[in-house]
């Protein structure tokens, strides 16, 4: 029988420092105002506004349903608006407000802190292996789903 212990799956690491990492971040943006759920959002809209919910939880990698509540919930706090898509009037399409836009500057300052927190004392080289190996892990699933044609899902 194989054995795979959890402390020698890559798998099982990432998921650990994952959720680590979320635990912490949602730790220090709370007192901000702002829920993880609503921070997988806001990331999103940070990088491109004027895009559509269905593209924001694409983009996020959460449910839709996830997303769906998470911008009513920016909607009622005044850090987002929904506009009606110019062409199909089903979609709604979600513009960040200034508010919206501050809170960019602190939050990411919080998620700087919490990759430096995790990443504290190690050398830069191993750093830059990690990560190499991490985007080449990702990009083999990414290669895959567009094979099989589901890169939407990801």
């Amino acid at each position: 029988m194989n054995s795979l212990p959890p402390d020698r799956s890559f798998g099982h690491l990432i998921r650990d420092v994952n959720r680590y990492f979320q635990r912490e971040l949602g730790r220090r943006i709370a007192p901000l105002g702002v829920s993880l759920g609503q921070w997988y959002a806001l990331r999103v809209l940070w990088i491109q506004d004027g895009i559509s919910q269905a593209e924001i939880s694409q983009r996020a990698g959460v449910a839709a349903p996830s997303i769906v509540a998470a911008l009513r919930s920016l909607a009622e706090h005044g850090y987002v608006v929904r506009d009606r898509h110019p062409t199909d009037q089903r979609k709604n399409i979600i513009f960040l407000t200034k508010a919206g836009r501050q809170l960019e500057s602190i939050c990411l300052a919080q998620a700087i802190e919490v990759n430096a927190f995790s990443l504290a004392d190690l050398p830069e080289e191993d750093v830059e292996t990690c990560m190499r190996v991490l985007r080449a892990a990702c990009g083999r699933f990414v290669e895959q789903a567009e094979e099989a044609g589901a890169a939407s899902e990801i």
